[in-house]
């Protein structure tokens, strides 16, 4: 992938293209996110700088895949889910429905695999709660 804006693209063309052969062909592009664990780095580069709600829900999808379809270290995994809770506290009430969604269904799949492996995982209810608060707060 060139750029970011080149992604974007791709993205937009695979969630809203009507031409089935340019949404395959975006799909055959972007599978290399969620099929290959070295992207999971470049899954968080697009959370962080993507402007549009469909690179940022490739990205989150492609995790959730990570995470499900891949014996991740426990390192790793507690490193997703301190990203998400961070992540979802700092921008998570600009995100998209369908956006947050996505990422909400991420941090629960991280947590349940990691339920019993680290008490980090079970403590994502309180940490949740905090920034929650934080957020009823500025409203």
């Amino acid at each position: 992938m060139e750029s970011l804006a080149q992604l974007e693209a791709l993205c937009e063309r695979l969630y809203n293209s009507q031409d089935a052969a340019e949404r395959a062909h975006a799909e055959n592009t972007l599978k290399c996110f969620s099929a290959n664990v070295d992207y999971i780095s470049q899954c968080q580069f697009i959370l962080d700088n993507a402007s549009t709600p469909y690179a940022l829900m490739l990205a989150s999808s492609s995790l959730l895949k990570q995470v499900t379809d891949n014996s991740l270290s426990l390192q790793l995994r507690v490193d997703i889910r301190n990203y998400l809770i961070s992540y979802m506290a700092n921008r998570g009430p600009e995100l998209q429905p369908f956006v947050t969604g996505s990422l909400i269904q991420l941090l629960c799949r991280v947590t349940k695999f990691g339920w019993f492996d680290d008490d980090r995982f079970r403590d994502v209810v309180k940490e949740s709660m905090n920034f929650l608060s934080q957020v009823c707060i500025l409203l």
